[in-house]
């Protein structure tokens, strides 16, 4: 497997978290204790959401048009990818090709929406409604996609387990809300201090709890890798073989430990504005550290340019 690979999987994988949290934000937005607390009469609290909104689905959308991209030059036949979907079959490639292609089509629809700020209610607001929930439903399923896709690798002790779909979801929300923060910043804000305060707060307690999380997956995935076939030296390469740069140092010192640590330290303390986007950054390249890590550790067994045979028969079908 080539690194365009692990592009792929790193932009999948941040692209459908930040689409995941953003639509389910927004939904979440519409009512409650969110609606309540930043106003939702406010218009500069409304021209900020919107311009949050539109630099995170914008961003999403790149990412996967970039992860598709990469893929597909991967696999070495570019016209095969329009094949896949005018003769599709019963593969887990396909699967994920529409789910991708899905979810592209809900992002340029709330894109759109957002840049012609359409109405809140109505018809368009149904749209709205419509399009957060396929954008959610989508990204769920890409990030799922791409942890079951290395699983087809056969006799890869670091790829068969079942947590990896786990630890691969949990990366992607982790990364996708850094790939939120940094919209934050992008898109700016207009409410007074104070909100802009809460609302950086919440972000950073959000992804301490997903940094956690994405911790407890990892434990979670090398000690079913050191229970399964090989033991404890299956699980030799990310920890101390010709990977355990990139997947200690990078992923779980750079991409867990740094955040971490600068999320806590923001919580307490009134640290510079850099730190925010800094602990975002971080996330990104551990993400980016833990799926080459995982390629290049696991590609060794595998015969096909991709994932054994789970790509390989996906194009058969199409050729």
């Amino acid at each position: 497997m080539s690194d365009l690979v692990a592009a792929y999987l790193f932009c999948a994988g941040a692209g459908s978290g930040a689409a995941f949290l953003t639509a389910l934000l927004g939904l979440a937005a519409r009512r409650g204790r969110l609606r309540r607390r930043f106003g939702p009469g406010d218009p500069r609290g409304c021209a900020g959401r919107r311009r949050a909104a539109i630099a995170s689905y914008g961003a999403a959308l790149a990412l996967l048009a970039f992860g598709m991209l990469c893929l597909v030059f991967d696999l070495g036949r570019p016209e095969l990818a329009l094949k896949l979907f005018l003769r599709p079959s019963l593969t887990l490639v396909t699967a994920g090709s529409y789910l991708l292609a899905l979810l592209a089509a809900a992002l340029v629809v709330l894109l759109a929406l957002d840049l012609a700020d359409a109405p809140r209610r109505g018809a368009f607001g149904g749209v709205r409604v419509a399009a957060r929930i396929v954008a959610a439903g989508a990204a769920l399923g890409v990030m799922v996609y791409a942890g079951r896709l290395l699983g087809q690798a056969d006799g890869a002790p670091l790829l068969s387990t079942p947590w990896l779909p786990v630890l691969f979801v949990a990366s992607a929300l982790a990364s996708g809300l850094a790939v939120a923060m940094l919209a934050l910043l992008v898109a700016g804000d207009e409410r007074p201090a104070a909100a802009c305060r809460i609302v950086r707060r919440l972000t950073i307690r959000a992804d301490v709890a997903l940094i956690i999380v994405e911790a407890a997956a990892t434990a979670l995935y090398l000690v079913s890798v050191a229970a399964g076939p090989g033991g404890a030296e299956a699980a030799a390469p990310l920890l101390s073989g010709a990977q355990s740069g990139l997947f200690v140092g990078g992923f779980t010192l750079m991409g867990l430990g740094a955040p971490l640590v600068l999320d806590l330290l923001q919580l307490r303390f009134d640290l510079p504005g850099w730190a925010y986007p800094l602990a975002a950054a971080a996330t990104l390249i551990g993400a980016a550290c833990l799926r080459v890590a995982l390629i290049h550790a696991g590609s060794p067994v595998l015969e096909a340019p991709l994932v054994g045979g789970g790509f390989a028969e996906a194009w058969r079908g199409v050729a």
